[in-house]
């Protein structure tokens, strides 16, 4: 077997929505995607909750934001407005160019959920961040 190479030096993985009980909809912190040129969002939800996750994106960090559109994603289904599956990940790839982004949920059933995004390719490494 040969050796498994670590990637920490080259990735930072940022929260956008903390563990928490969520009774309604859901809208992630801005995480800034400056000297980094790639970026893919991790959610979950546990076995109670049911809903839909998807990616927002801004070139100003308190607003504008909207919904990234479906070909700026990659997702198993091709749609930013993914479905979120029982104490499972999911992840949306993001291929656009704005700096700012989140993550926002939209509830159906009541439960825990959590969503960060995974910011790798930095251009200066290592990355020094999750210490």
């Amino acid at each position: 077997m040969s050796q498994i190479l670590d990637q920490k030096s080259l990735l930072n993985f940022e929260p956008t929505i903390l563990p928490q009980a969520v009774i309604g909809d859901n809208t992630g912190v801005t995480v800034d995607t400056l000297g980094y040129d790639a970026a893919t969002a991790f959610c979950q939800l546990d076995d109670a909750a049911t809903g839909s996750f998807k990616l927002q994106d801004s070139d100003a960090s308190g607003s504008g934001f909207a919904d990234v559109a479906d070909d700026l994603v990659i997702t198993s289904d091709g749609s930013n407005d993914t479905a979120g599956v029982a104490s499972e990940f999911v992840s949306i790839g993001y291929i656009g160019t704005k700096r700012y982004l989140r993550v926002f949920f939209t509830h159906t059933v009541s439960g825990d959920i959590a969503a960060g995004i995974l910011l790798g390719s930095p251009q200066l490494a290592p990355t020094g961040a999750n210490s």
